[in-house]
């Protein structure tokens, strides 16, 4: 018995061990936001996995927090999802979080302590800064962000950056700002060059190698390296040439007084000055480094190329891998905050124990970084600028140049990059009288504006609001509206016909153009025009002149400035076609044509038997032709020219032609114009010709309208003698028109009147 007691006794205890292990409950596992996820909504969804107990009861309980202790946590009621939306976070925020489960009432223990941060503010998208000029009409986008209840976006003619005349056009590569009114920029080719507060000047050098960086500790004591060890000092009046004692292109400098200072450059070289000697350091790493600062002479940072940030503590030199991107400058506010910037708009922050990585809002190329106290700002590839305002914030430079160097004291600020570009801080933005502030609602992603003025460049920028915070306000962006139309045609100094098609390229958000025509370029007496398209007929030109054309284009709030101005010259003569001059055989009742001239009111034809036109025949007509109404001589030259007419104005005339008519021999031997009748005339297109022939043979029967267009034609065969011809023409119009007999060139005709 004490053997199966002993055993039932086992059974009992290893049951009672499962049972009280099964009732304790795991903490879940946190899903989403991922740990460390940056740019989070201010509504963002907390994710965590779902864990079993031994009953169905299963709840679980969340705390957020803003110290990763949970000392400050808010914590929300139990629930049996496995996921809560929170609201109205800050934005910018960083959060930390953490969830726990429940058997009933039994508690698991808390999960892992996970964080995020809460986006900063609105991303614009379009119009893209420094975009081509863009219409008055502009269509503003930017991503939208969900837990916001609206957001304001402001558009304004003034921003507080702008650009000086530099008087250069080569790269500039670093600047310094010693005080408002003494700023120095070193660049390609040895250049230097100074700015007292009243404009830029190049000072001589002494150095035709590329300059890199330049610092100075006073007004008369400054620093420039470059290429090829180059060093240059300068006392206050004069650059001056110093040996470093080192030939490695340099590309960083940064002094600590007037006794200590270091450059840095390619291949890791680092060189200590010291009341006067410069002494080569090892630190280890053969990486290039591209800039250094020295907060004293017992704590120097570097940075450079592999990743590397080199830091001197007073005893040695320590290169560390920091970051996952090589880094390009790097400014040290104190001993506990700094920063480096670099490749693909990596972003690396000190915090006086270790560097971490961020990006904001870019991912262009960052050149240079300058502090001044808490004011920071970033200068980099494609006019990239970012500021520093608790965070980095995206900004406009309003220029796309590569920007290589900036500076910062007080509250100047200067930039500077390829192509001799410099920009400064002007301040200020956002508060002109053309300041626009618009309210928009939260399920919107963009806003139309309209009536912007023409020629002007504006600056935006959005911020998002909900009911317990405003985000801070986007980078700023610009776009510039066209300043007038664009021309199209008639192409400039062109030559046009009397009737003229004018059109340039449609400027979108105006309500009407502007037109000016005139015969004097400086439009002391326009005809103007104001046509609601970008198209428009003028039609009462006169021959042989110049004239002058402009548009401008309008809305409610603005006129634009008048486009180029275009000129163009009208015709002066008419061109003829037929008959072709010098022709022979040439019916003697033929058909005159020539190019027309659009906008012409009529055309004046002479013909005669002589080329002076001593006695000419004089027809007026309105279009370019002519089918002369009775027959000339046989066998006869006759000359012939055409003027247009445009009211009391004429054209010159034409160049002369001649033509010979065919001889006096086939269907005149047989018949004349008196062998053919034609009744009832006027008619109603049903008619009849009588011809009497002589022989019998088969003519062709013609009826021509006054401008030569054929509108009935048949072959009808004649006996000798007198021949009936029945003629029925459908839906004739009314009009005088000429029927011709004809065999071969041979032909006779008479006037035929339709009522």
């Amino acid at each position: 018995m004490k053997n199966i007691y002993s055993i039932f006794s086992m059974f009992l205890l290893l049951i009672s061990v499962s049972v009280i292990g099964q009732t304790k409950i795991y903490a879940p596992n946190l899903r989403a936001p991922e740990n460390f996820e940056t740019n989070q909504m201010p509504d963002v969804l907390l994710d965590w996995d779902a864990v079993t107990g031994i009953t169905l009861d299963i709840t679980y309980e969340a705390q957020l927090a803003n110290n990763p202790d949970f000392t400050d946590a808010v914590t929300f009621d139990r629930t049996d999802v496995t996921a809560l939306s929170m609201s109205d976070l800050l934005f910018g925020g960083t959060y930390y979080w953490r969830v726990r489960a429940y058997d009933g009432d039994d508690a698991s223990g808390w999960s892992d302590s996970w964080s995020f941060s809460v986006v900063w503010n609105v991303t614009m998208l379009k119009p893209n800064d420094a975009d081509d000029e863009i219409f008055s009409n502009p269509i503003i986008t930017w991503t939208p962000l969900t837990g916001v209840s609206s957001y304001q976006l402001q558009v304004d003619t003034v921003y507080s950056w702008s650009t000086q005349e530099s008087g250069v056009t080569s790269d500039i590569n670093a600047t310094y700002i010693v005080a408002a009114d003494d700023i120095w920029a070193v660049g390609a080719g040895g250049l230097t060059i100074h700015n007292d507060g009243t404009g830029w000047t190049v000072v001589e050098s002494g150095s035709t190698e590329n300059l890199n960086d330049v610092f100075f500790i006073d007004a008369t004591s400054g620093y420039a390296v470059g290429d090829g060890g180059t060093v240059l000092y300068y006392d206050g009046t004069v650059w001056a040439v110093v040996d470093a004692g080192t030939s490695n292109n340099l590309l960083g400098v940064s002094f600590a007084g007037s006794d200590n200072g270091v450059v840095v450059g390619d291949g890791g070289v680092i060189v200590i000055y010291n009341s006067g000697t410069w002494t080569t350091e090892a630190t280890g790493d053969d990486n290039d480094l591209f800039d250094v600062d020295m907060i004293n002479p017992s704590n120097i940072w570097a940075c450079g190329k592999g990743k590397i940030v080199v830091n001197y503590n007073g005893t040695e030199w320590a290169a560390n891998i920091v970051g996952s991107k090589d880094h390009y400058a790097i400014a040290m506010i104190d001993e506990n905050n700094g920063w480096t910037v670099g490749k693909s708009g990596r972003i690396v922050g000190w915090d006086g124990t270790s560097w971490t990585e961020a990006i904001y809002g870019t991912t262009k190329d960052l050149n240079s970084i300058s502090f001044d106290g808490d004011n920071g700002i970033i200068v980099g590839a494609s006019g990239t600028m970012l500021t520093f305002n608790g965070t980095w914030t995206k900004a406009t430079a309003i220029v796309d140049n590569d920007l290589e160097g900036v500076s910062i004291l007080g509250s100047s600020t200067y930039a500077v990059g390829e192509d001799g570009v410099i920009l400064t801080f002007i301040g200020g933005g956002f508060d002109s009288p053309f300041l626009i502030t618009y309210d928009v609602s939260s399920d919107s992603s963009s806003k139309a504006l309209y009536e912007l003025l023409f020629g002007q460049t504006y600056y935006y920028r959005i911020n998002a609001i909900h009911g317990a915070d405003t985000s801070m306000w986007s980078g700023v962006k610009s776009f510039t509206t066209y300043s007038a139309p664009v021309l199209l045609a008639p192409a400039n100094s062109s030559t046009t016909d009397l009737l003229v098609k004018f059109s340039w390229e449609e400027y979108e958000g105006t309500t009407n153009y502007i037109f000016e025509i005139d015969d004097d370029e400086n439009f002391t007496q326009p005809r103007s025009f104001s046509p609601d398209d970008d198209t428009l007929w003028v039609n009462d030109l006169v021959f042989e002149h110049e004239y002058f054309w402009r548009v401008a284009a309008q809305h409610a709030l603005d006129v634009s400035s008048w486009s180029d101005v275009r000129s163009f010259n009208t015709v002066n003569n008419i061109t003829l076609v037929a008959p072709a001059n010098n022709a022979i055989e040439v019916d003697d009742c033929p058909a005159f044509s020539w190019e027309e001239v659009l906008g012409s009111s009529g055309y004046e034809l002479w013909a005669d038997l002589d080329a002076s036109f001593s006695n000419p025949s004089i027809i007026i007509v309105e279009t370019p032709n002519y089918q002369c109404q009775s027959q000339l001589e046989k066998n006869t030259i006759y000359y012939w020219k055409v003027r247009g007419k445009s009211g009391p104005d004429v054209s010159e005339w034409s160049d002369v032609w001649s033509f010979t008519t065919e001889g006096a021999s086939g269907i005149e031997e047989q018949l004349d114009i008196n062998s053919i009748n034609v009744y009832p005339n006027p008619g109603n297109g049903e008619f009849v010709v009588d011809i009497v022939s002589l022989v019998n043979n088969s003519y062709k029967l013609s009826v021509i309208d006054i401008t030569g267009k054929l509108v009935y034609s048949s072959k009808i065969e004649c006996q000798s003698g007198n021949n009936t011809i029945p003629v029925n023409i459908d839906n004739i119009k009314s009009g005088v028109y000429n029927l011709m007999i004809s065999n071969g060139s041979d032909s006779v005709t008479k006037r035929l009147l339709i009522k």
